[in-house]
This record gives structure tokens, sequence and C-alpha cells, in this order.
């Protein structure tokens, strides 16, 4: 038992229909990532900032944080990519699930985001696929809602 939302995660996914999981969902388990490529980014809101003469600051007002997740996988014999690309470009609106590898510590819900996969090659990981799931205004709620998996 963990007490951090760390280790292995369980990634799925499901459309995003009208800016959230449609009611009746079925939740298609993406294959294992590469190790230590899944991650939650925030990009900070913008900043505006009043000054007076001498540049003093008056008051600050601070927009909302933007997200990004992203994750690698190996391209595997036999084993179908997750999602129908066309030169990166992934169509349709994508809700994510993210299961820690101790499913009773909080992972994250993402009700609607919009994908791209850059494809790449090496000799030391072969063929990968970059996924970047660049997170929308959702339906309800924030951008990155917690989510922990129901017990039973």
């Amino acid at each position: 038992m963990s007490v951090l939302s760390w280790g292995k995660c369980k990634i799925e996914t499901t459309p995003s229909i009208d800016g959230a999981p449609g009611a009746s969902a079925s939740w298609t388990v993406l294959p294992t990532p590469k190790e230590d490529t899944t991650k939650v980014t925030p990009t900070a809101g913008t900043e505006k900032t009043a000054t007076e003469e001498g540049g003093e600051l008056v008051d600050v007002r601070y927009g909302k944080n933007s997200y990004t997740l992203e994750f690698d996988l190996f391209v595997k014999k036999g084993e179908e990519r997750p999602f129908e690309d066309n030169d990166g470009l992934i169509s349709g609106e994508h809700a994510f699930r993210i299961t820690p590898e101790d499913e009773e510590c909080e992972g994250s819900l993402i009700d609607r985001s919009v994908v791209r996969c850059d494809e790449s090659y090496s000799t030391a990981d072969g063929k990968m696929l970059h996924y970047v799931a660049r997170c929308l205004k959702p339906k309800t709620g924030k951008i990155v809602k917690p989510y922990t998996k129901p017990k039973g």
C-alpha cells in the first residue's frame, strides 16, 4: 500500500460528448505507458498587474491554469494503436482517467481534451507514440478533477 499516487498507472479513455464522458461511457484501458512518461503538467494562468508611477504594485489578478496530459507508448507487435491519427491529428474530443498503482490513492479525471500524436523511432526504444492531450474546459467543474477508483 502506498501513501503517494505514484508508480505504474492505468490510463483509460472514452469519447467526450458535450464536454463530459457519456452517461453510459465505456472506458478503454490503454497499454501500459513507457516508464516515467505519464504526466499532467499545469501552465500558470496569465498575470495582470496594476502598477502606479514609480513601479509599485497596487494589485494583481491571475487567470486560471491550463493543463496538458502526456504519455508515451511503445509500438508493440500485434497491438492496436489506441487512437487513429492522420499525420498526428486525432479527431474528436476525449476524456481520460488516470489511476495510480495503489488504486486507493488519488488519480486524475479529465472530462474533455483534444489529442495529438507524435510518432518517433530510435534504436534505444524502437517506435514510440508520444500522446499530448490539451485539456479543455469541461461541461462542469475543474479541468483536472481528483479521481479515485470506486470500491467494489
